[in-house]
């Protein structure tokens, strides 16, 4: 009874499958938010020690305290190539349509802006560009995959 609910739900509602994670997915979903959980207050950390001694503490000393972050998320990325690893073939391929479509539509933005920004149409901050372009890749990753279980689910 329960069963015939379920398969009348999923031809009623074809997009539940985006949000159906197979035990793999899971599993990585647990590991990678350690990681996660560490980096966001070690930058809190971090933006508050290189300010609080920016003119006390040595350029060296505060360059590495400023690049402590990219440890956990070093940390997250081990996960997910962890997580790779042992997908099946169709996982891979889902994987596949995420990480591919990300690059290409946030490679191609930063091209767009870099050309609006190389004639001088718009004033852009490298800065926030280099903050903003994992964050951007990580989002749209996951509309690149929406669209491959979509595709092939």
């Amino acid at each position: 009874m329960v069963s015939s609910n379920l398969d009348t739900i999923r031809r009623m509602n074809p997009f539940i499958d985006v949000v159906r994670f197979t035990p793999n997915e899971k599993a990585y979903y647990r590991r990678s938010l350690g990681p996660l959980l560490v980096a966001v207050p070690l930058m809190v950390g971090v933006v508050w020690l290189i300010e609080a001694y920016r003119d006390d503490w040595p350029f060296a000393l505060l360059a590495a305290i400023a690049l402590l972050p990219v440890l956990p998320m070093a940390w997250a990325m081990k996960q997910y190539v962890d997580y790779f690893k042992a997908c099946d073939e169709w996982e891979r391929l889902i994987e596949l349509y995420g990480i591919c479509i990300a690059v290409l539509v946030v490679g191609l933005g930063y091209f767009g802006l870099g050309l609006l920004g190389l004639m001088a149409l718009v004033s852009l901050d490298g800065t926030l560009l280099a903050l903003l372009m994992l964050p951007a890749i990580s989002l749209t990753y996951v509309v690149g995959k929406i669209i491959g279980r979509s595709r092939h689910g």
